[in-house]
């Protein structure tokens, strides 16, 4: 009996080890594959908050020299592809597929304040421009 009891104290003993010790033994058989995925993953994340800095770093210095300007110019083409859209609508709708008289033309909404200038116009074919204050041409369209 005192072999068993010591048995079964060794047992007790290697218990408390056994906890300590497994944790290692679990780390220590990780897979390989798990490993590389990890540390691909990890190259990949830095790369990408590379190029997050790199963006960051060229977003302040790529903004337009005038923004006054370029917003001139999307509004006048914004003005333009309307006018377009109106003109196109009424030849399509029309019995003799052509364009509108300038009475029988509203200029949109778009064109609020925009110079609209017509350099050709007649019931086959169009063409305008837009201008800013100063005759700076912004915008041109044509259709026959």
């Amino acid at each position: 009996m005192a072999n068993s009891r010591r048995g079964i104290r060794l047992r007790r003993v290697k218990w408390p080890a056994l906890f300590v010790v497994l944790p290692a033994l679990l780390c220590a058989c990780q897979d390989q594959e798990a490993r590389a995925q990890n540390a691909a993953l990890q190259a990949r994340v830095e790369a990408l908050e590379t190029q997050v800095r790199a963006l960051q770093d060229t977003e302040v210095t790529a903004l337009p020299a005038d923004v006054g300007k370029v917003t001139a110019q999307a509004a006048a083409q914004n003005c333009a592809n309307s006018l377009t859209r109106e003109l196109e609508t009424f030849r399509q709708n029309s019995l003799d597929r052509r364009y509108p008289t300038a009475a029988q033309l509203a200029l949109p909404p778009a064109c609020t304040d925009q110079r609209v200038n017509w350099v050709a116009r007649g019931a086959q074919e169009y063409t305008f421009t837009i201008t800013d204050s100063g005759g700076l041409e912004l915008a041109r369209q044509s259709g026959s």
